[in-house]
């Protein structure tokens, strides 16, 4: 599964201050701009659109502002936004709070299908959005080991996040001058490889075939 490359998130909380080319296209895959896009403005076919591609998968890619990767986020489409729980026992992600990105890819061949900026905001436990999000979450939370107690892990040591669409940065596929946008592979970290590789049965095939290279008369 490609990592969608990064593009920047509007720093200011002032929805004035951003602008559809602060949040444009992730570099490296330019899909198609939005024609007349303003920054904090969700037209209604803008808005038809997120809501079907969030219902129909039940996965979304995040970035927070500041990071340099996305993270794959299991989700349910709910009120109009889509609804994340991560925490003890469950997906780990980064603090969602304020505006971060979105990207929405089609169910069907994960393809690109719209990327817009959400403001995420986190539910007081036990609030009534909070319990209703729950709900819809716990409806599609599949294999769940605690079903019996599963809110009240929740309400102590997760966060429910509610991601409201602002406006979408850009949508629909990219062209045949569009590169993949996958992100390379981090250069350090617990679980990076740089310099010793794995052991394999009857060594390497570069070796092996090197090796019966040099039998030959």
């Amino acid at each position: 599964m490609t990592t969608p490359e990064p593009s920047p998130i509007p720093a200011a909380a002032d929805p004035a201050a951003a602008s559809p080319g602060s949040a444009s296209a992730p570099a490296g895959h330019q899909p198609n701009p939005v024609p007349g896009a303003s920054a904090a403005t969700l037209t209604p076919h803008h808005a038809a659109l997120i809501a079907e591609t969030c219902s129909k998968s039940n996965v979304l890619w995040v970035r927070t502002a500041g990071s340099v990767r996305h993270n794959l986020a299991w989700h349910v489409w709910h009120d109009d936004a889509a609804y994340v729980v991560y925490g003890v026992d469950e997906q780990m992600l980064p603090l969602l709070s304020g505006q971060v990105e979105v990207v929405a890819k089609s169910k069907d061949n994960g393809s690109r299908v719209v990327t817009f900026v959400a403001q995420a905001d986190i539910l007081p436990a036990r609030s009534a959005e909070w319990e209703a999000a729950a709900a819809a979450l716990a409806a599609s939370r599949l294999n769940t080991r605690d079903s019996a107690t599963q809110r009240d892990r929740w309400a102590s040591g997760t966060l429910v996040t509610r991601l409201t669409p602002l406006y979408v940065s850009a949508s629909g596929l990219g062209d045949d001058r569009s590169e993949a946008g996958a992100v390379p592979a981090p250069t350090e970290g617990p679980t990076t490889m740089t310099a010793h590789q794995p052991w394999h049965v009857r060594g390497r095939a570069s070796t092996w075939r090197a090796r019966r290279a040099a039998r030959r008369p």
